[in-house]
């Protein structure tokens, strides 16, 4: 049976886990909306930016934190999730209910947890092993990987997404709250970016030479700033001790997780979530709707919003405000006329389904009407209608931001209807030359003198199972594929 080591944790804020606050640092594009809601969920904000401790008249607390949220760097429309799993969970616990229209893709695997993994053997070039169930690649020669020999190693890259697989190195680490201790081919300290003064680095060099004379890595964690260098010393004697202990369970023990780790989580926010947290920061600040939407997609408008929610904080109308926001970017889009249609799986694929000729963008009771129509240039079968494609087809798309639905039909060269698809989506955003949205999965179909049917539902029900869509999302689209049998 695999062991999970799950027990208080020296240089850990052991008091959240027998019912204390949940200490999180916000960092990003959400973070006066996400402040509001940790507040009031109960958990204690940490080291927040001068911004939002003016905004919330919070003090300017230095403790580190167990949970870090942010947007994530490669797609802003990405919440990160980083912490210990124990606060991880309260965190998520409190955001789901708020935010149920988002993907939610966890790690499979704990970052910084020392396991014991099995070899399963090489895949090409890569080293294949196993812990406790997960398959994961493991930095390993060619020569030492050896079928069904056991390795204790660490988790360096978790496997977040569906599909990807964690990668782990040789050797134990263990991790505490200033700092990451472990075991290394080439010992070395190194610091957070972060921690920018100078004088502080070279400290936590030095607090760290006794431990890579040792032969041992150090990696201070940023919160390491705050910490008077006696605490730090005591920290890594701590951490010593446990690494020593840590690596001894693992070696007597059968493959599994033998060291506490952090929880990564991805959050893909869809745009009626985005819209919730719009809703959010205006209870603190002025805010239009779309702010969120803009600045993680659209940051060409970003200094419009800016502008726009200064006016409303002037009285000015906030509908119309961002109506009128919401036609410069449709206008933006019949200038660039031609326009790509992406849209997320929910198992982290993202498929551009190819540009566009914007035939009509306009304004209809306050949302974007757009058509959107693509030629054909090769041959083969439409998915789902199971529909010859041929040359000269053409497919004519209409998309309407507040629907969850979106049409394509098919023509032949000739102008005959080939087919119609209806593909159940959250609500679209739009950006200078993109229509992105969250694709559910399930869609409907109809072809000519046929009634239309829902395909793909088993698909949907899969990512609930995963976790990765919540029941009220599973819900809300297979109600709008109910509806769009009768479109």
């Amino acid at each position: 049976m695999p062991c999970f080591f799950r027990h208080g944790y020296p240089g850990m804020n052991t008091a959240t886990q027998t019912g204390g606050v949940v200490r999180v640092r916000i960092r990003g594009i959400y973070a006066t909306a996400l402040t509001r809601l940790i507040i009031d969920a109960g958990f204690q904000v940490v080291q927040p930016s001068r911004v939002i401790a003016d905004r919330f008249n919070l003090p300017q607390l230095t403790l580190p934190a167990d949970v870090t949220i942010k947007n994530s760097d490669s797609d802003p429309s990405e919440l990160l999730i980083v912490g210990y799993e124990w606060a991880v969970d309260k965190v998520l616990e409190k955001l789901r209910e708020p935010l149920p229209y988002s993907f939610y893709w966890r790690s499979s695997l704990p970052l910084h947890a020392t396991v014991k993994a099995r070899i399963r053997g090489l895949s090409g070039d890569v080293c294949i092993a196993e812990v406790s169930g997960v398959e994961a690649e493991l930095l390993v020669g060619r020569e030492e990987c050896e079928p069904g020999r056991e390795v204790v190693a660490s988790v360096v890259r978790p496997g977040v997404k569906p599909g990807e697989r964690p990668r782990l190195a040789p050797g134990a680490r263990v991790i505490g709250d200033y700092a990451i201790l472990m075991e290394s081919v080439r010992p070395r300290a190194t610091v957070s970016e972060h921690v920018r003064n100078p004088e502080k680095r070279a400290e936590l060099v030095v607090l760290a030479s006794e431990y890579t004379e040792r032969g041992l890595s150090v990696h201070w964690r940023s919160s390491s700033q705050h910490a008077d260098p006696q605490v730090l010393t005591q920290h890594l004697r701590e951490l010593y001790n446990a690494l020593l202990e840590v690596r001894e369970r693992a070696e007597k023990s059968e493959p599994g997780v033998y060291s506490v780790g952090e929880a990564v989580v991805l959050v893909r926010l869809s745009s009626v979530d985005k819209a919730t947290l719009d809703r959010i920061r205006d209870t603190v600040v002025p805010t239009i709707e779309l702010h969120h939407s803009v600045k993680s997609l659209a940051p060409g408008f970003s200094a419009v919003v800016d502008y726009a929610e200064k006016l409303k904080a002037r009285g000015v109308d906030s509908g119309l405000l961002s109506e009128a926001l919401l036609e410069m970017i449709g206008e933006s889009l019949v200038s660039s006329r031609s326009v790509k249609l992406v849209h997320v799986k929910p198992d982290g694929t993202v498929v551009e389904l190819g540009r566009g000729e914007v035939k009509n963008a306009y304004m209809d009771r306050g949302r974007l009407i757009v058509v959107v129509e693509r030629r054909v240039r090769s041959r083969g079968v439409y998915d789902g209608l199971g529909v010859e494609k041929e040359p000269g087809d053409r497919i004519v798309t209409e998309i309407d931001t507040s629907s969850w639905l979106i049409k394509h039909t098919y023509y032949s060269r000739s102008g005959e209807v080939k087919g119609v698809y209806i593909n159940v989506n959250t609500p679209p955003e739009v950006s200078e030359d993109s229509i992105v949205y969250l694709d559910l999965e399930v869609d409907v179909v109809r072809r000519p003198g046929e009634k239309p049917r829902i395909i793909d539902e088993e698909e949907l029900r899969k990512a609930l199972e995963a976790g990765i869509i919540t029941e009220k999302l599973y819900q809300e689209a297979m109600e709008k594929a109910r509806k769009a049998l009768g479109s």
